[in-house]
């Protein structure tokens, strides 16, 4: 196209993830399930120079839930919208970078945030440093099977800011913010809502946090890596109680009207030893504030920006869940410390072995966000342990394998429940070309 090539490409990706749940009630939320999941993606770039750039992004989902059963039963088929830019480098001569369109954001460590948003963005860049900030609000659904946006994310203004400054070789600090105004109409007690147009947060919150990591040069005893992820939010939020009354809908029973102030971290480092194989061995520890006195109207629980993933790696050749794959909690009111080590495999490949221990700060009835959802006793902080066994196989120019294997014991806040495992398994296959 007048001398500059159209870059075209694609992705095919098929997943499977089986869930063998320790609790098998007639009135369980959360049942048995195996979810499989395979796309067709194609993506296309072209550049007219650094005045102006596009990029889209659009993909053919199936999703399957093959043993069914629980209240959300997932058997879709749709469009899906993805990344889709203009971008300007350079602007009046600077070192000035403006993109605009549904954007892709992504920090090393997944802590912040992992997602794509209907987005501006300016970036400034320089030789030891760069800065980011930018405004998003989702401005349609992103599934052609749904003509709402995600209730999370529906009328939800956001702020974000994020800088790296490289203040020596191999080590970098970094910094993050976000600010978010949630414009939404919270429903009133009583009213009847569909169990996907859920929402059970109206926040508006801020959140500011500091990154530092690096790696080290042992000489004959490799290298030594480490990182720590620091935040703080606060604001208020209206918190909403439903009760399912079938299948399908839900009836709000209760809104609570919360103070937020909560702090979180996570730490850890990673030792690579000049030994075959190319071993490494690491050691983390995260913790999100609790809540000591629920009863006060002031949350002091920590929560993250619901934009993370916290999909870290462990320096393996895949990124898999830093928090563990089946239990995959969010940082909030837990205490979770990471054992772990892994090799590589062939050219381009690895395997991990991975120990998680979960407790809470302040035992409470539930956890947030987290894959195993089961109410909790709220009498004692023991959530239990995980095991993650990760093989990555990645020998392929355009073919690349995913398969873990997890277990999860759960202790004593699980109350009848404790030490009635629970065991999972996923697999994820792609095929670029």
């Amino acid at each position: 196209m007048r001398g500059r090539p159209l870059f075209v490409s694609g992705e095919i990706d098929t997943s499977a993830a089986y869930v063998r749940r320790f609790f098998l009630e007639e009135d369980a939320r959360e049942r048995d399930r195996f979810l499989v999941e395979s796309s067709f993606e194609v993506e296309a770039f072209y550049s007219f120079g650094p005045a102006l750039s596009i990029f889209a992004q659009v993909g053919l989902t199936w999703e399957e839930d093959i043993l069914g059963g629980a209240l959300e039963d997932v058997s879709d088929f749709y469009v899906e919208r993805g990344e889709m830019w203009l971008y300007s480098e350079e602007l009046f001569g600077l070192p000035l970078n403006f993109d605009i369109g549904r954007l892709d954001f992504e920090d090393e460590r997944r802590w912040w945030w992992n997602t794509e948003l209907d987005a501006a963005r300016l970036e400034w860049e320089a030789d030891a440093w760069d800065v980011t900030i930018a405004v998003a609000r989702e401005l349609g659904s992103e599934r052609s099977d749904r003509s709402f946006v995600e209730p999370e994310n529906d009328r939800v203004f956001r702020v974000l800011a994020e800088g790296s400054w490289d203040f020596a070789v191999d080590h970098g600090f970094e910094f993050f913010a976000l600010h978010q105004r949630d414009h939404s109409p919270t429903e009133r007690a009583g009213a009847v809502v569909s169990l996907e147009r859920e929402d059970d947060s109206d926040a508006n919150l801020t959140w500011l946090g500091a990154r530092v990591m690096g790696v080290f040069d042992l000489d004959s005893r490799g290298l030594l890596g480490y990182w720590l992820d620091a935040g703080y939010v606060w604001g208020d939020e209206d918190f909403l109680e439903f009760d399912d009354i079938s299948r399908s809908r839900s009836v709000l029973e209760e809104v609570i009207h919360r103070d937020v102030r909560g702090w979180g971290f996570d730490v850890g480092v990673e030792w690579l030893p000049n030994w075959a194989f190319e071993p490494r061995f690491f050691v983390a520890y995260a913790q999100g504030a609790g809540d000591s006195h629920p009863e006060s109207g002031d949350d002091r629980a920590y929560r993250q920006t619901n934009l993370h993933d916290n999909e870290a790696g462990f320096g393996g050749v895949e990124r898999f869940n830093a928090y563990g794959v089946l239990l995959d909690p969010e940082l909030s009111n837990l205490r979770i410390l990471t054992l772990g080590a892994g090799i590589s495999l062939l050219q381009s490949s690895s395997l991990d072995l991975v120990y998680h221990y979960y407790r809470q700060v302040d035992a409470a009835p539930f956890l947030r966000d987290a894959r195993i959802d089961v109410d909790l006793t709220g009498r004692s902080p023991d959530i239990g342990h995980e095991v993650d066994l990760v093989l990555a196989l990645e020998e392929w120019e355009r073919l690349e394998f995913e398969f873990i294997a997890s277990v999860f014991r759960p202790g004593a806040a699980f109350g009848r429940f404790e030490g009635k495992w629970s065991y999972g398994a996923f697999f994820a296959a792609r095929y670029g070309f």
